[in-house]
């Protein structure tokens, strides 16, 4: 399976998970960065939802995909969301509020130049960042966030 079919895979876990749970409706949109929108029964609430999946090892991004915030987050005013899926055995997920993880990346980000003297340890020109799972611990099957079951 290329990186393509994993992602599609992903994507089709996620639309099965949200239909099981009882959303509404849930649609895609987007050609290079696909994005999910998920509806709950009286349409009063319509989240979007990037997924990244993985098989092994961690999850992939950018660096500018970083954003620090000093702002408290307000759960209940979240509409976008990631979702991580592990489709390395039975599906797994982790549902996590769109500013939590720019704040986190930006975050572990900035951890990581500073143990290697405010630069990458290889290529100053690189913008990957892995994203590991016990970063995500706290998110892990957090479907009620979504606020729309």
């Amino acid at each position: 399976m290329n990186s393509h079919e994993l992602h599609r895979e992903g994507r089709r876990n996620v639309e099965a998970e949200l239909l099981r749970r009882g959303a509404a409706s849930v649609t895609s949109r987007g050609t290079r960065k696909i994005h999910l929108y998920a509806t709950n029964s009286n349409h009063s609430r319509t989240v979007e939802l990037q997924v990244k999946t993985k098989r092994k090892g961690n999850w992939h991004t950018r660096t500018d995909e970083a954003k620090p915030t000093d702002t408290p987050m307000d759960l209940e005013d979240a509409r976008n969301f990631w979702v991580f899926v592990d489709l390395g055995g039975a599906p797994r997920y982790w549902i996590v509020p769109d500013e939590w993880i720019r704040h986190d990346i930006h975050e572990a980000h900035q951890q990581y130049l500073n143990q290697h003297g405010g630069h990458r340890a290889q290529n100053d020109a690189s913008n990957h960042h892995a994203i590991n799972e016990s970063r995500l611990e706290k998110w892990q099957n957090n479907w009620g966030i979504l606020g729309i079951f």
